[in-house]
């Protein structure tokens, strides 16, 4: 009899268990992710180590770097841990986490390892156009100018940011392997503030070549005022908010030397220059023609020579003929009242010329360029 007692305790145990899961409690459902995967070598550290509670919340969160610990913070929901400083070079980082999910049981913890790379150089933003806190014309396009050449140009456009406080519309264009320049579709509106980022720590530009420090600038763009020349009037007009305040008599380039047609814009002012022919692909030094003055009141519009300038030698000429060598020829009074008005990234466009501004005249060309070709400049054009 007691055999019998004895056998249904142990069945009445078993459906007990059965009904109770007396196996254990359920596993915990939260879990915790790395924004970098378990034993990851060699990698570039452009971007934070940030740890993802899913499911449930951290708890528990211990991270080192070559055995020391790496400081970091908790998001308030819980579900983000984030390194509160960029990942060094060459370093191999611990990870360990605990998320606990609703029911309070604690996830199965996380434990990785991986290791960064070593840069095998170093390459950073050299300097920007416009520099920080300048005020520029509407037509300024941002240049970004590197210290090296860079090899993976899309890598390094994705860390670009051109911030603006009004909506607008643009993109970048290469120049060359050191510099990038980004030009709106149209004009910047008046009072526009720019922000340019350059977020190069830890991205590697190409056969292990790193940024070691990011870069932000920052710049206002000025008044709309506009600048148009007629080779064939022989006028240079200025235009402040679509009305004409100036209008004045000039003299472009003779037929061997013309004033080159299309938008330039306004690079340097100087009281007085050195021009000389030779330094721009005109008559040799010696020989007929050839020249070699210092001249008052210049605004230089491109890299060919051209400038906008005072020349008292050509004030004859100046509303009727074009004797210059390319210039825009104006009087003392002109000249002087064109250098003290113009704003460094004003729009200058010549007109009337059957020699066009082009790409080789110059590091300012982006205006020469239809918008849908300037855009195939981006390295992120055929880019996913």
């Amino acid at each position: 009899m007691r055999g019998v007692v004895a056998c249904q305790l142990v069945i009445a145990s078993l459906v007990a268990c059965a009904l109770t899961a007396c196996g254990g409690p359920d596993p915990s459902e939260a879990s915790v992710t790395p924004s970098v995967p378990d034993r990851t070598n060699a990698l570039a550290p452009s971007d934070p180590l940030v740890l993802t509670a899913h499911r449930g919340v951290l708890t528990s969160v211990n991270v080192t770097a070559n055995g020391a610990p790496v400081p970091g913070e908790i998001a308030r929901d819980g579900h983000k841990w984030t390194i509160n400083a960029p990942m060094a070079f060459g370093t191999t980082y611990h990870v360990q986490a605990v998320a606990h999910d609703q029911e309070g049981r604690p996830s199965i913890p996380l434990n990785s390892t991986f290791t960064t790379a070593a840069p095998t150089d170093i390459v950073n933003v050299d300097r920007t156009r416009p520099s920080d806190g300048d005020t520029v014309g509407i037509a300024m396009p941002v240049s970004i100018y590197f210290d090296k050449p860079v090899k993976d140009r899309a890598a390094v456009e994705r860390r670009l940011q051109i911030e603006t406080s009004v909506p607008t519309e643009g993109a970048f264009n290469w120049y060359s392997d050191d510099q990038v320049n980004w030009r709106p579709k149209e004009y910047w509106k008046p009072g526009t503030q720019v922000t340019v980022r350059a977020n190069l720590y830890g991205v590697d530009t190409g056969e292990g070549v790193m940024g070691d420090k990011n870069f932000e600038s920052h710049f206002t763009v000025g008044r709309d005022q506009r600048t148009v020349g007629d080779v064939n009037e022989h006028n240079l007009v200025v235009y402040q908010d679509g009305q004409e305040i100036r209008r004045m008599d000039a003299s472009y380039g003779q037929s061997a030397y013309p004033t080159q047609s299309g938008i330039h814009v306004a690079t340097e002012r100087h009281d007085s220059v050195r021009m000389n022919s030779w330094s721009w692909g005109g008559p040799a030094k010696g020989s007929a023609g050839a020249y070699d003055e210092v001249l008052p009141n210049a605004v230089r519009i491109s890299n060919n020579g051209e400038y906008v300038h005072t020349n008292t030698s050509s004030t004859w000429a100046q509303g009727s003929s074009n004797v210059s060598h390319g210039c825009v020829n104006l009087s003392s009074e002109d000249g002087r009242w064109f250098l003290e008005f113009t704003q460094i990234g004003d729009p200058v466009e010549i007109v009337g010329s059957d020699k066009p501004l082009t790409p080789d005249d110059g590091d300012i060309w982006d205006w020469t360029v239809p918008w849908e070709e300037y855009v195939k400049g981006s390295a992120l054009f055929h880019s996913p």
